[in-house]
């Protein structure tokens, strides 16, 4: 995987919070622990030395420009699938919202399919408020747009695993 491209997905990762930065530092120091200094970016050090958060963001920001956006995103979105057991429905429709706003491409495929996602939930909540009184219909309503951002986080699992194979590449 391209190295510019793991930065855009680092970067995306920590601005809706699901890559701490000491995880970041962790990846970063095994790599420099397993790596020969001559193929060691020099960058790889100054992020590993990054005291906090936002230090860190920027100088991935730095890296990342210029890179398309949408692989990054649906390596994001794949492991919101990964790892959906540890957030609730609430969170992963945060994380997807706060994702797709963070996107250059507002019509992008990620962006557009989340957002429409997020609205479709929104509008259910809504609704609900409004017209529904029973509680089953509720549930069903929300279990139905529940089961449709899970489906669409499952279309990115083979983003996951390969960014899993933590190829620094090129």
């Amino acid at each position: 995987m391209e190295r510019y491209t793991l930065y855009e997905t680092y970067r995306l990762g920590m601005l809706i919070d699901h890559f701490k930065p000491k995880e970041l530092i962790e990846e970063l120091d095994e790599f420099i622990e397993n790596t020969p200094t001559e193929d060691i970016p020099h960058v790889f050090y100054v992020l590993s030395l990054a005291s906090d958060r936002r230090t860190m963001i920027q100088l991935l920001t730095d890296l990342s420009q210029g890179v398309d956006e949408e692989i990054p995103a649906c390596i994001i979105a794949g492991l919101l699938h990964r790892d959906q057991d540890k957030y609730t429905i609430e969170e992963l429709y945060r994380k997807t919202s706060l994702l797709a706003s963070l996107l250059k491409d507002p019509d992008g495929d990620v962006a557009w399919e989340f957002r429409t996602l997020n609205e479709a939930n929104e509008e259910a909540q809504l609704a609900y408020g409004m017209r529904f009184k029973r509680k089953k219909t509720r549930e069903r309503m929300l279990a139905k747009n529940e089961k449709a951002l899970r489906d669409a986080l499952a279309k990115y699992e083979k983003y996951a695993a390969e960014f899993d194979n933590k190829n620094w590449g090129n």
